[in-house]
C-alpha cells in the first residue's frame, strides 16, 4: 500500500496537479548597509558566479528582498556575504528576530565575513558575541587570529577543494559539545573549526560557518567552497534549478 501511494503521489506531480518544491538561493547583499572587513561588492558576485556554474538558480538580495524571501521561503537558503546582518531581520532581540524565528523553523543560513551577529546594519550596532547568543542561545565563535586548521574527513567529502588554511573567527566545538548541539565540522585543530555547520537545540534549519575572517584564502576561494558544500550537503534532496520534476518529488518522499 505505500509503494502504492509513492506512485499515485509521483503520477500526479509529473501531470502537474501538484507543484514541486522548488526554490532560488538568495545572496543577501545590500550597498546601503554596512559591511564588517570583508567587501560584499566582491564577494557577492563571486559567490553568484560560483554558484551558477553549478547550474544553481540564485539571485543577489538587499535587505528587503531578503526580508520577502525568508518570509515566504520558511525552508529557504540565504547566503550573507557581507559579514553584518540587516536590522530587518536581525537586531539581538532573540526569537523576536526574523533569522532566529526562520533557522528554527527549518531555514539554512550561510555566513562568512565576520563573526556572526556580532553587528546589524553598520559596526556601531554591536551586540558583540551577545548577538550569536541572542539568536543561537550560546556564544560559540571564538576569537582566535592566526588558527591553522585542517580538512576533516567529512570536509574532504563534502568541499573537495577544501585545504589547510588560517581561520581568526573559528567556533568551539567544545562550546557546541556542552550545549548539545548538532554539528558538522569540515575543517579543524580539534578544538576549533571553520567552516562548520551547526543546529541549536529544537533548531530544524541550519547555519553553516563558512570562513568568517581568513587570512589565506581568496573571495574566489571562499565562493567555491559555499557552492561545493551547497551541492554536496544542502542541495541533495531539493531541486533548485526546477528541471525534473522526477528529482524534487524525491525529496518530498523519501520519508513518506
Amino acid at each position: 500500500m505505500r509503494y502504492l501511494m509513492v506512485a499515485c503521489f509521483i503520477g500526479l506531480l509529473l501531470c502537474g496537479n501538484i507543484q514541486a518544491a522548488t526554490m532560488e538561493v538568495s545572496i543577501y547583499y545590500d550597498p546601503s548597509k554596512g559591511p564588517a572587513w570583508i567587501d560584499p561588492a566582491r564577494m557577492a558576485p563571486a559567490v553568484e558566479n560560483a554558484l551558477k556554474d553549478k547550474k544553481i538558480q540564485c539571485s543577489i538580495m538587499n535587505a528587503k528582498s531578503l526580508v520577502d524571501y525568508m518570509n515566504a521561503n520558511p525552508e529557504g537558503i540565504v547566503i550573507m556575504t557581507t559579514g553584518i546582518a540587516p536590522g530587518e531581520i536581525f537586531k539581538s532581540q532573540g526569537d523576536k528576530d526574523l533569522v532566529h524565528k526562520w533557522l528554527f523553523a527549518g531555514g539554512i543560513m550561510f555566513w562568512t565575513g565576520d563573526w556572526p551577529f556580532y553587528y546589524w546594519d553598520v559596526p556601531a550596532n554591536c551586540p558583540g558575541g551577545g548577538g550569536e547568543a541572542s539568536v543561537f542561545g550560546v556564544t560559540m565563535t571564538q576569537g582566535a587570529d592566526g588558527t591553522k586548521v585542517k580538512p576533516t574527513a567529512l570536509g574532504k567529502e563534502l568541499i573537495p577543494s577544501i585545504k589547510e588554511h588560517i581561520s581568526c573567527r573559528p567556533v568551539s566545538i567544545a562550546i557546541l559539545d556542552s550545549n548539545k548541539f548538532v554539528y558538522e565540522s569540515y575543517a579543524d585543530n580539534g578544538n576549533l573549526a571553520d567552516p562548520i555547520a551547526f543546529q541549536a537545540s529544537k533548531m530544524k534549519g541550519w547555519f553553516a560557518n563558512t570562513y568568517t575572517w581568513p587570512d589565506d584564502e581568496s573571495y574566489e576561494d571562499i565562493a567555491l567552497r559555499i557552492s561545493e558544500l551547497l551541492v554536496n550537503r544542502f542541495l541533495i534532496d531539493l531541486n533548485v534549478e526546477a528541471k525534473d520534476k522526477l528529482t524534487a518529488t524525491w525529496g518530498l518522499i523519501k520519508n513518506f
